[in-house]
């Protein structure tokens, strides 16, 4: 009497596996370094054969998306749809991606457990690095090896196999233009990357013949320096030029080539496709949703478009809006409002501290961009290159004063393995300043300090201590208004108080120095007086120079020589100013 239960059971089943199997199909090609220009100005018929637009990578320069034009980001960003401060592959000596933002990889096998997933890279740490974790998802894969090598197994997976998804990696290109820049063997190298293509696409036309709907897209990670062409990774027009090509006819968000007012930069490269517009396209092409949580910062070049031309600056979101539809505001995955049709600008009127994931919605497709509210609290120096941040959501930065960069793998959350003693206190922190050798002081919003023993790396015992007139003689009724710390010259330290005002002290007499607290003002401190009450933080940088960073996410650079605040301050704290503190 149960069979025919089981029987209908199993069809049901049967039905559901077929009703998500993949019916369209896609290979990604990946030409590493192949400058956009050098396509027109050499003989590629098989580039011919596609829709190909200019593209950019590298992020918006200077804002929290910037990245490196190197191969570790741009593959990344190819391979996640998201900027650098979501993937967290910052340069080519990365570790895993974040895996919140998962790979295309994942993204297929988790639709259809049974899909056949083929990757294919000569560049290893696509494979061995930053998508380690993923490998277990490919039924084929090679990492390492020459393009021949690698062309060649893609092409018996296509001529073979009944893949649902191949990714090829093909590095000649660069390889050549590192090695001897622009000139008769790099152009070679980009006709025999053509070569390449012709027989891939071959390939796939052979399998349409037979039925089968291939999305073919071909792109690059990053283009290469101006003129010579010999390097890549920084924020200038060429290095952030590259292309997106296509077998197939897209949407306007390909086609269209309009540019967001706001942002006209590198004479309107913005205009055209972002690289992060590569992974919502092939899901989409594939019938694969996604919601909210993904966070794709471009809209998709395939199917319905979303807002376009997503920009923020001075904590304004504005877009291009073609589809004249309702756009639904998310923060963090929650709605926070539906903005009537034609609307394309909005502003967050209570932006939580953080990291806040920002998502327009318009015609059920989503746009993402990530803000980090960036609220520091104190920050000192060490008895190496290194300088530390902190934040009130207890998180910090460790940065390199020698790089000038924030170290791969921050910020992180203050803990007792990597802070011993402190992470109790961690949201307390109101200020600190690096004394000596020895010593780092903490001050509390309590009205307490901590007395850090950095050659033991931990809170010495006995702390935290009350601020008084035995521990800090003169600072006992300014405990509770200290804001801010500054290591000067000699054996000087200035505490900014949350009420204009500053203290001078004299770490040689341990005491406050007489006729103190001034005020903040031009005369005290020429160029500050417009921020005396804005003061969040402060970090002397050597000899000459000092930091002040202000609540609103914005810095002074201060001269210690000539005493006042340089010209052209306050600028914004983003990728180009403070990369990676964020």
């Amino acid at each position: 009497m149960k069979l025919p239960v089981l029987r209908s059971a199993l069809l049901a089943l049967s039905f559901t596996a077929c009703a998500d199997a993949l019916e369209n199909k896609v290979l990604l090609i990946g030409i590493d370094g192949l400058q956009y220009e050098k396509i027109g100005s050499n003989h590629t018929p098989n580039f011919d054969r596609l829709f190909l637009s200019k593209a950019y990578t590298g992020g918006l320069s200077k804002t929290q998306t910037q990245q490196k034009t190197k191969s570790g980001p741009g593959w990344a960003t190819i391979l996640t749809g998201v900027w650098v401060n979501k993937h967290q592959v910052p340069s080519n000596d990365s570790g895993l991606a974040n895996n919140a933002y998962p790979s295309l990889y994942r993204y297929i096998a988790e639709h259809d457990a049974s899909a056949h997933i083929a990757s294919f890279s000569t560049w290893g740490p696509i494979h061995s690095q930053f998508f380690r974790s993923d490998l277990t998802l490919m039924k084929q894969r090679s990492e390492g090896g020459s393009d021949d090598d690698n062309l060649n197994k893609a092409l018996a997976t296509l001529h073979n196999d009944s893949a649902d998804f191949v990714f090829l990696h093909l590095d000649e290109p660069d390889a050549v233009g590192h090695a001897l820049c622009f000139g008769s063997a790099y152009n070679k190298a980009v006709e025999d990357a053509d070569k390449r293509l012709g027989k891939l696409l071959d390939a796939v036309e052979a399998k349409e013949r037979k039925g089968e709907n291939w999305l073919v897209m071909v792109t690059t990670d990053h283009g290469r320096t101006p003129i010579v062409g010999c390097h890549h990774g920084e924020q200038t027009e060429p290095e952030k030029t590259i292309f997106i090509a296509s077998n197939k006819r897209l949407n306007k968000e390909f086609s269209s080539k309009a540019v967001n007012p706001a942002n006209t930069d590198f004479s309107g490269l913005y205009g055209y496709p972002a690289q992060t517009a590569i992974v919502p396209t092939i899901l989409s092409f594939m019938g694969i949703e996604t919601g909210v949580q993904a966070g794709f910062e471009s809209t998709s070049l395939y199917g319905d478009v979303g807002i376009r031309k997503l920009n923020y600056a001075n904590k304004l979101f504005t877009w291009l809006d073609d589809a004249h539809a309702p756009t639904r505001v998310y923060r963090n995955n929650q709605l926070l409002e539906t903005l009537p049709a034609g609307v394309s600008q909005w502003q967050d009127s209570a932006p939580t501290s953080g990291i806040n994931d920002y998502s327009f919605e318009q015609q059920g497709v989503y746009v993402g961009y990530r803000v980090t509210e960036l609220n520091l609290t104190a920050a000192h120096q060490w008895h190496n290159t290194k300088s530390y941040f902190f934040s009130e959501d207890a998180r910090y930065w460790r940065y390199d004063t020698l790089l000038d960069k924030t170290d791969d793998g921050y910020p992180v959350a203050v803990t007792d393995g990597n802070w011993p003693g402190l992470a109790k206190y961690a949201e307390q922190i109101q200020a600190s300043f690096y004394k000596d050798r020895n010593t780092v002081y903490y001050f509390l919003s309590t009205g307490q300090y901590l007395s850090y023993d950095v050659q033991n790396d931990r809170v010495r015992t006995g702390y935290p201590k009350a601020i008084d007139n035995s521990s800090w003689p003169g600072l006992a009724e300014y405990a509770n208004k200290i804001t801010t710390t500054l290591r000067w010259t000699s054996d000087k330290v200035y505490f900014f108080l949350n009420d204009g005002r500053y203290l001078r002290y004299d770490l040689g007499d341990d005491s406050v120095d007489s006729g103190y607290p001034k005020a903040i003002n031009d005369s005290t401190w020429p160029g500050m007086g417009d921020y005396a009450s804005k003061i969040s933080a402060a970090l002397k940088w050597n000899s000459t120079r000092a930091y002040f960073f202000l609540d609103d996410g914005r810095y002074l650079r201060y001269s210690i020589t000539l005493d006042k605040v340089d010209p052209g301050y306050p600028k914004v704290i983003n990728n180009g100013t403070w990369p990676g503190l964020q």
